[in-house]
């Protein structure tokens, strides 16, 4: 995923830029939302440490982000939320317009 630069005269820098595997973009160190489906249940998580993609912001955690999150959603029910959130549900007749106009 790293790939080494390259100075003019062929000469390798020791810089690595990660670039992202969906469209080949520059990854930098920034936050992003994960939603995940727990059964039933969305579960929004904000501002988790992530490199993001500077031109299709494509979110990529770290391994250590994601042993934490898996002992949170182990654990999750046990925390209290920091808000609840309305999140309306349609249905693929409703989306495709083939019913549920308003």
């Amino acid at each position: 995923m790293a790939k080494r630069l390259q100075g003019p005269k062929g000469k390798e820098i020791n810089e690595i830029v990660d670039r992202c595997d969906r469209c080949g973009g520059e990854l930098m160190a920034g936050k992003t939302t994960l939603e995940i489906w727990s059964g039933e249940e969305l579960l929004v998580i904000k501002d988790l440490s992530a490199d993001v993609c500077r031109q299709c912001d494509e979110a990529y955690i770290s391994a250590e982000v994601s042993v934490k999150l898996d002992h949170f959603l182990a654990e999750h029910h046990w925390c209290r939320p920091e808000r609840y959130i309305a999140v309306p549900q349609y249905s693929a007749a409703q989306a495709m317009g083939n019913s549920g106009k308003i």
